[in-house]
């Protein structure tokens, strides 16, 4: 402590405190600099205990309990005078105060960082709000759907704006025409389709009934399943201009962002839904063999391999039933497999 300058420490924790229940943004700037500093002075890197380490220095300093008036001033601060207003009962609760400040502060920080993640996030999100975009900015617009054709033939549609569409993506599989055709041959990029009257085909003339005489479709390249097609249909036979295709490319874009969206959230919950199976799983084990947790993990590793499935498998199936009884039926299951 005698390299510490106990003056400016003594004021970096008095400031602290008393900006400790201020939620502006200029006040935690101000606490997370207050706090780096106080960690510098302490060793400490977490600015909560370099805060708590730094009382505990100036109380060794003091001989007694931080006060905020400073150094000496108050009643308490010399040798034989009682106690002084850092002790007593209250000083726990006054100890108290700062550390769910700093909670408070915590949770503030939070809802700020997801008000941010919610404000990026939010345009587009779904596939739905993308068409509903596309049906209110495209001119002309009857409405756009997104589907993917895949290998064998068949034509899986993930979003339609109308039942319309819908059975004008899924005739083009029927057919092997339209814009998902051009797009699976094409590979990439954007195609026009003009919905010409005596032109045969079922697509075509399923789609004039619909009032379509052009489709804008662009790939999307970011979805690597089979050929999948953001397709716009518009109700107007004149050549779409640069600003149309300009507008269908950014369209399919926000498509392929809002599909990696969904495939991600669904592979996050999987994740999760299956590590908390596999622990469940490892518990019946333990419980039932008197194994440590690395052990049971192995077993069950071991039994995925011998019954020719997987660890996922034999962890559903093993969680799925109650765990078994512990009393004497239990003992007669045998000594736990062995590890090696």
């Amino acid at each position: 402590m005698s390299i510490v300058d106990v003056a400016e420490l003594r004021r970096l924790v008095a400031e602290h405190d008393a900006l400790a229940g201020d939620r502006s943004s200029d006040a935690r700037q101000r606490l997370r600099d207050i706090g780096y500093t106080i960690g510098v002075y302490t060793g400490e890197a977490d600015a909560a205990r370099a805060v708590t380490r730094a009382r505990e220095l100036l109380d060794a300093k003091d001989g007694g309990p931080t006060a905020s008036g400073g150094p000496g001033t108050g009643p308490g601060t010399g040798p034989g005078t009682g106690p002084g207003p850092g002790s007593g009962p209250g000083a726990g609760r006054r100890r108290a105060a700062p550390a769910q400040a700093l909670s408070e502060t915590l949770l503030a920080e939070l809802g700020e960082l997801a008000g941010r993640e919610r404000g990026r996030s939010r345009p587009f999100s779904t596939l739905g709000e993308v068409l509903h975009l596309a049906r209110v900015a495209l001119p002309d617009c009857a409405g756009a759907a997104v589907s993917t054709w895949h290998d064998d033939g068949a034509v899986h549609t993930l979003a339609a704006g109308s039942p319309q569409l819908l059975a004008l993506e899924r005739a083009q599989g029927e057919a092997g025409a339209g814009p998902l055709a051009r797009i699976r041959t094409q590979g990439e990029g954007q195609v026009v389709v003009r919905i010409e009257a005596g032109r045969p085909g079922r697509f075509t003339d399923r789609a004039r009934r619909c009032g379509v005489r052009t489709v804008v479709a662009a790939h999307l390249r970011t979805h690597p399943h089979g050929c999948t097609a953001f397709s716009a249909y518009l109700l107007s036979s004149t050549e779409p201009g640069a600003s149309v295709l300009r507008l269908v490319a950014a369209l399919a874009l926000q498509s392929s962002i809002a599909l990696d969206r969904s495939a991600l959230a669904r592979a996050v919950a999987d994740l999760l839904d299956r590590r908390h199976t596999t622990g469940l799983a490892m518990g019946v084990v333990m419980e039932r063999y008197g194994v440590a947790p690395h052990t049971a993990l192995m077993l069950l590793a071991r039994a995925a391999r011998r019954l020719d499935t997987d660890l996922g498998t034999v962890a559903r199936r093993l969680s799925a039933h109650d765990r078994p009884s512990t009393g004497p039926a239990a003992d007669q299951s045998g000594p736990a497999p062995d590890p090696d």
